[in-house]
């Protein structure tokens, strides 16, 4: 009470003698009072406010119009540089918004004023300074400018996803249509200055933190998942251009001037999963769209997807070798480390794709995803995977001498191998996904890839892991193995795969616990023994029995 008290006293000050010192002690005192109200940092899990901030009748009857002046002021002088004081006065009113938005009854008349374009105006030309890099900038304090930055991103994301489902998504919490339905207040129209915005601020921007990039990729996720509308506008070529570009990124790591991290590392950045979920936000947003609404189709999103899957490593290394020469002079070498975040990234790539199914219209993705090919691009995938070892094999042979080589290639191919393993155990995931209580699908994957192949694929691969036998029969029950008596078997291919490779497994606990897997999902029940005898699994039986030699005892019993 002795804060509202003190507001309008404060305010009457102003008002009679017009002096912008009480208008700014106004603006901290109303801002120190809301405080919880901020929550800029997208990292971080959403809090509650204790006092909701009021509707904006409740305010002084001229505030948006001195608000107004005074942002139009900053934005007049920020061209030639602001005053710290200016700077923290810009900075008091950006707070003042952000607050008032969180009452979502004021978002709408927030967002139909002019503020927004005055605050992108400025954000603009704050990441501009932070892009560039001179002697007398490096010298600077850019914190002011850095501060300003996230807290206008912050009041975007307040009028365009005013509910936070972005956010929500981030957190790991799923929001049904029930929830969503019940979100009373609509996100502010989208301006039409935020996609020349968002794409201005990755070009050249080799200089700009990559904290600030992620806040940038959390703003355009929360533009999409807050409003259908808004998402459309949104999703451009020009932005999609910027998504594909960072994930490319995302496998020759941090180019950032202001991390420290060793872009050999093993760890995948966060910009690369950011935009991972950005893309799965894109597609869903696209499948519930109509034709006359999209500025970009699924098809384009994804064969740049696929593109970028099976990206030939020697070409993105190439690509590396050559900034790092013109940047510095110095040019890395393909080791074993960025072979490990290329794998990674490819296997959060794959999880992307069974996540854009969890949608109300699979049938139609499921078809969108066929015309792209995708069977022929995750088979390559795998294919490929064996390329990426022997160069950086090749790679650590040239980097280390024969000693210390002698004694690491053992721990490596057994490192790789496990990798590998993860590689192949997400594309099995993501074939089942695509290939779910479709039989359409299921046939197309016959008639154009075949078990026989995807066999020849996953023997190249060296010995599987008891990860990879269970997925393959996940595969046949699309669903938990263990809970066939439930599903059924909907695909019985893929344990004919395992009955042919069993003489194939080195290992006689494999063995074993692949052969007798294969007799509970068989044998369960009548069903499931007339579709596996009417797939011919009896014969499939007796040809690895004649390899007997190869078989433990146990498993051939």
């Amino acid at each position: 009470m002795a804060s509202k008290e003190r507001l309008y006293e404060v305010w009457m000050l102003y008002c009679s003698k017009r002096d912008p010192d009480y208008f700014k002690k106004w603006l901290e005192i109303f801002i120190g009072s809301y405080e919880q109200c901020l929550d800029v940092d997208f990292e971080k899990p959403l809090s509650r406010p204790e006092e909701v901030p009021p509707v904006l009748t409740l305010l002084p009857d001229n505030i948006l119009q001195v608000l107004r002046h005074q942002l139009l002021q900053c934005v007049q002088k920020a061209s030639d540089g602001l005053e710290p004081e200016q700077q923290n006065l810009a900075l008091l009113l950006l707070k003042f918004l952000i607050i008032i938005c969180r009452n979502l009854s004021n978002v709408e008349e927030i967002g139909t004023c002019s503020y927004i374009n005055h605050i992108i105006t400025m954000t603009t030309l704050y990441i501009q300074q932070l892009k560039s890099r001179t002697k007398e900038k490096e010298m600077m304090d850019q914190s002011q400018a850095e501060d300003f930055v996230r807290h206008a991103l912050a009041f975007c994301e307040s009028l365009y996803d005013p509910y936070r489902n972005w956010r929500h998504r981030t957190s790991g919490e799923q929001l049904g249509s029930v929830e969503r339905s019940r979100q009373k207040y609509k996100a502010a129209p989208l301006t039409v200055e935020f996609v020349p915005f968002f794409y201005q601020c990755f070009q050249e921007s080799e200089h700009l933190k990559e904290s600030l990039k992620c806040c940038l990729l959390h703003l355009f996720g929360a533009i999409v998942a807050g409003d259908q509308r808004n998402a459309l506008l949104a999703i451009s070529p020009a932005t999609m251009e910027v998504l594909m570009r960072v994930l490319a990124d995302g496998y020759m790591g941090n180019t950032s001037s202001d991390e420290t991290e060793d872009w050999d590392s093993e760890a995948v950045s966060p910009m690369a999963l950011l935009t991972l979920g950005c893309l799965r936000e894109v597609v869903q947003c696209l499948l519930a769209s109509s034709s006359d609404q999209r500025q970009v189709e699924i098809v384009s999103v994804l064969e740049n997807y696929f593109k970028l899957l099976n990206s030939d490593p020697a070409v993105v290394i190439s690509a590396r070798q050559q900034q790092q020469q013109q940047a510095k002079g110095r040019v890395p070498s393909l080791g074993r480390h960025w072979e490990c975040r290329f794998v990674a990234l490819q296997v959060h790539m794959l999880d992307t794709i069974r996540d854009m199914f969890l949608c109300s219209d699979r049938p139609v993705l499921q078809a969108i995803f066929l015309n792209s090919n995708c069977f022929e691009h995750l088979i390559r995938l795998l294919q490929n995977s064996k390329l990426v070892n022997a160069r950086c094999t090749t790679a650590d042979k040239d980097q280390k001498d024969i000693t210390n080589n002698r004694l690491q290639t053992e721990g490596d191919a057994q490192v790789f191998q496990g990798r590998l393993d993860s590689l192949a155990v997400a594309t099995i995931k993501a074939l089942t996904t695509v290939m779910h209580k479709s039989p359409a699908a299921k046939e197309v994957f016959k008639e154009r890839i075949g078990y026989n192949h995807l066999y020849e694929v996953l023997i190249s691969l060296n010995q599987p892991s008891r990860h990879l036998l269970k997925e393959l029969m996940n595969m046949a029950v699309e669903g938990e193995h263990t809970s066939v008596g439930l599903l059924g078997i909907s695909n019985v291919e893929p344990l004919l795969l395992l009955v042919q490779w069993l003489p194939e497994l080195d290992s006689p606990e494999l063995q074993l616990f692949t052969a007798d897997w294969l007799r509970r999902l068989s044998c369960l029940n009548r069903q499931t023994r007339a579709t596996c005898v009417n797939a011919a699994m009896v014969m499939r039986a007796l040809v690895a029995l004649e390899r007997h030699e190869r078989l433990h005892r146990a498993c051939a019993e």
